[in-house]
């Protein structure tokens, strides 16, 4: 406790009527979470291989239209790669490196000279190849500043194009080339929060080199691999998974099925691998036996220092699909690789020839001008630098920031109508579309518990335990003034939880009124420890919104209050939003509410890149496509509202 605590008795008081509690009631509310998840993530029923693939057509064709492409705009999912060759590089040794660009997302609208979202890529192309050669699209993990130049990955391409296979190596998003704040992975949500699917960028950036691949002359269509380690490893779950036209996958070290996220922090990764509504469609286990029949090599690491541990991976992903394999009559197309050398995360030598071997068995099988053995070729000495790998892209290639500033300007919402008839039909209308947007489901307070009231500076305080259906606890702490005016109560919440709220209750005592600060999941007590975002992320790929469980629970505990007025004063972005989506909500009539360093628009959040992290709730995918703050005012209604001061983001 600072010095200011112990000079302030409304400070010291409140914080000891649940300070005993918060590290059980930390503990309690991610077991809550953790329980809730698990619930809801669909159970892997081992598919019937007699209607497989045709069940796993309609589960293809699901997740492309309810997860990926979901809000997507025609023209990205409907462009084409517009290559552009640039530079050769002669090596002498059997292949040539040939520099490319192509694109992933065309012109923004509105923007017809924007060159939308360009990736450089580098195409190893063996000297002499077959009439008919495979082709290998070498996709990127977060390998950092190197990007596409990352020794590992040179040396599997030019081991390919060696082995007569054309081996294509893009670069990723926020790496290499593609490095800036604008990239970062998180920011996908900002186009989420438009109502566009953040995970299509990376799905059609992907896409789009397969395509690359496809329209080569001498590459055959019917021995296309994709391979790639960590996030190059996701990369490829995704896109074989939902692209037939991959034949072969390889992935390394990129995915596991939701439960085990949940319970081992390491295993939760970025929001593209934690999609809204992915797992709810089609969790990782599905995704891999929607692999099946085709040959797929999974490659993990005993002592993974990342990620997806093979003790972990194996039971999650493998395990489950091999029945299937087996009654496709095709168990020697799904094998399991676990790294020992060196078993950390990465896809060095042993990794790299089992792969070469895979190929081998599944690709060529003595074809005239196929590569054979699965020992690498020694190539070291091959691996260029970052310098000599430079294709170039444009100045004003497009990024995720830039892309969901383009989609907001584009967002028309109607205005609320004056006549008071239409203005009650547009506000149901919208609490019900808010309701959806949130997922929301009501959390009856099923029964409060209290601690033994105290007197602090003449001020009585009594410390709750609100008890919500599904187990969720929430503390409360009342301040109750020396003359509290009658009937009326303010609830008090603050992103921060207590600590951000005593300036309110403060100023709660000033007007004679009754004040119960409440903490929310991921508040104060209740919070959810390290990197609360990746329960956000988790949250939205189960199916749900941790925005939609914050609300519901305000909601219930303004919903028990039984006081005749009630108001609820709010401190923070998060908290101002939920707080006017709860009074929407809740059921019962709310006199004001009073919003400090809240947001005067949505919109804010994509000024400038890195809001996810801190802000996590507030991009619920489709929020700015259907609401802003003034919308929000207005379906809160007849509650006053008054936005004190803005947030400095």
């Amino acid at each position: 406790m600072n010095d200011l605590d112990r000079d302030n008795p409304v400070r010291q008081g409140g914080a000891a009527a649940y300070e005993s509690d918060v590290p059980s009631l930390q503990s309690q509310t991610v077991d809550t979470l953790k329980a809730y998840l698990l619930k809801h993530i669909p159970r892997f029923d081992l598919p019937d291989a007699a209607t497989w693939e045709e069940e796993a057509g309609k589960l293809r064709q699901a997740v492309l239209e309810e997860v990926i492409f979901k809000g997507v705009p025609d023209a990205w999912r409907n462009g084409s790669p517009d290559v552009e060759w640039s530079d050769v590089i002669e090596t002498g040794k059997g292949y040539r490196i040939r520099k490319l660009t192509y694109r992933a997302l065309p012109g923004l609208p509105g923007q017809p000279d924007q060159p939308g979202l360009v990736i450089p890529a580098l195409l190893y192309e063996p000297e002499d190849p077959s009439v008919s050669a495979p082709g290998v699209l070498n996709l990127n993990g977060h390998v950092g500043p190197p990007g596409k130049a990352v020794d590992y990955k040179q040396i599997r391409c030019v081991n390919l194009a060696r082995r007569g296979v054309f081996a294509l190596n893009p670069e990723w998003l926020n790496f290499g080339e593609l490095q800036g704040p604008g990239y970062q992975h998180n920011n996908a949500s900002y186009l989420d929060l438009c109502g566009v699917a953040g995970i299509a960028v990376f799905y059609l950036a992907m896409c789009r080199g397969l395509e690359v691949l496809l329209a080569l002359e001498r590459v055959d269509p019917e021995r296309i691999a994709v391979t790639g380690l960590s996030g190059g490893g996701w990369q490829t779950i995704i896109l074989a998974a939902l692209d037939t036209r991959v034949r072969l996958a390889a992935p390394n070290a990129g995915f596991i099925g939701l439960d085990y996220r949940v319970n081992h922090r390491a295993d939760r990764g970025d929001i593209e691998q934690n999609a809204s509504d992915l797992a709810a469609t089609a969790d990782y286990p599905m995704l891999t036996a929607m692999l099946a029949p085709r040959p797929a090599l999974l490659m993990y690491n005993e002592y993974d220092d990342c990620c997806f541990q093979t003790a972990r991976a194996r039971p999650s992903v493998y395990e489950p699909v091999r029945p299937l394999y087996a009654s496709f009559g095709r168990s020697d197309a799904f094998e399991f690789h676990n790294n020992l050398d060196p078993g950390t995360h990465n896809y060095e030598r042993e990794h790299r020839e089992r792969f070469y071997g895979f190929l081998n068995r599944h690709f060529l099988n003595g074809r005239p001008g196929a590569p054979s053995g699965e020992e690498e070729m020694p190539s070291e000495d091959e691996v260029r630098t970052e310098e000599e790998l430079w294709v170039g892209t444009p100045a004003d290639n497009a990024d995720f920031v830039s892309l969901a500033r383009s989609l907001a300007r584009g967002l028309k919402r109607p205005e609320p109508p004056e006549d008071p008839a239409a203005f009650s039909r547009w506000q149901a209308e919208g609490r019900e579309r808010l309701k959806s947007l949130l997922r929301y489901r009501p959390l009856p307070v099923e029964r409060v518990t209290g601690q033994a009231s105290r007197m602090v500076d003449g001020h009585l305080l009594d410390g709750a335990c609100y008890h919500l259906r599904g187990g969720w606890e929430l503390p409360g702490v009342t301040t109750v003034p020396t003359h509290p005016e009658s009937g009326g109560k303010r609830l008090i919440l603050a992103d921060e939880g207590w600590q951000g709220a005593e300036g309110l209750v403060e100023e709660a005592l000033r007007d004679n009124v009754t004040a119960t600060v409440v903490e929310l999941v991921m508040q104060g007590a209740c919070g959810l420890g390290k990197a609360p975002h990746q329960w956000t992320m988790m949250m939205a790929s189960g199916g749900g919104r941790m925005l939609g469980l914050q609300v519901a629970q305000l909601a219930a505990v303004m919903h028990h209050e039984g006081t005749a007025r009630l108001g609820v004063a709010a401190r923070g972005p998060v908290s101002s939003v939920i707080a006017l989506m709860a009074a929407s909500l809740c059921g019962r009539p709310v006199d004001e509410i009073i919003l400090h360093r809240g947001l005067a628009s949505l919109h804010r959040l994509i000024v400038e890149p890195g809001r996810y992290e801190s802000l996590s709730p507030l991009f619920c995918f489709g929020l700015l496509a259907e609401f802003d703050i003034e919308d929000l005012i207005a379906l809160a209604r007849p509650a006053r509202v008054e936005l004190t001061s803005t947030a400095e983001l």
